[in-house]
């Protein structure tokens, strides 16, 4: 099935399945799978998926999304699913890919007009190599009367001393160029960022479970 990204697509991100040092990073996962009558939170966390989505439904999870334990976890979860590289990727989307239903996205996608023109400037202004970076990924699209970046790292908020600064620097760009008005994004879990235009569905952030793309743009205050 074509992945199709719509308002009613699912989005989450940050699932982290099989990783034991976010537990202690963000006490509530834990508080919330014991409230729920779970000691396992990656078996929590399939449950809260599974309720919310269906086998025919799409699911957009952006980056992040599992460690070497949490392999036996993404089997079970429903939808049609698409992983948007986030930085604990790197090393494990190849298998993703090649041994599951999911689709992998590592690169810049722009359904809008003026794509090409848009990556070459991204191109003259960083050098072509740029694009050989897997972290340089986003989806941007129209929707809804917004212009919309989908991304694992937020534009515009940074630690001064940030291990990725290089591709958000262009990751920054990119928004401004495609002149967007939203970004919907993860890697920041239970922290948001000082933007208004920056919505943040990290797992902490949508409950640990999928939600619709209409249910967060519903979220944003003006």
């Amino acid at each position: 099935m074509k992945f199709s990204l719509t308002l009613d697509t699912f989005i989450i991100s940050d699932s982290h399945f099989g990783h034991q040092d976010v537990l202690v990073k963000e006490p509530l996962r834990q508080l919330f799978a014991r409230k729920h009558g779970f000691q396992d939170f990656d078996a929590y966390s399939v449950n809260m998926w599974n309720a919310q989505v269906n086998r025919d439904d799409f699911v957009l999870h952006l980056g992040d999304l599992y460690f070497n334990r949490g392999w036996k976890y993404l089997l079970e979860l429903e939808g049609t699913k698409k992983l948007l590289v986030g930085n604990n990727d790197l090393k494990k989307y190849k298998r993703l890919q090649d041994f599951t239903d999911w689709s992998v996205c590592k690169k810049i996608k722009l359904k809008i007009k003026d794509k090409k023109k848009i990556l070459k400037k991204i191109g003259d202004k960083w050098g072509k190599d740029i694009f050989k970076d897997k972290l340089l990924n986003a989806i941007v699209i129209d929707m809804a009367g917004e212009r919309i970046m989908f991304s694992h790292f937020p534009v515009m908020d940074r630690k001064k001393n940030d291990r990725y600064a290089c591709t958000r620097e262009v990751l920054d760009s990119l928004y401004k160029i495609c002149d967007c008005s939203l970004n919907i994004h993860g890697h920041t879990h239970s922290r948001n960022t000082k933007n208004s235009f920056c919505l943040n569905v990290s797992a902490e952030k949508t409950n640990f479970m999928p939600i619709k793309i209409r249910d967060v743009m519903a979220m944003r205050s003006f």
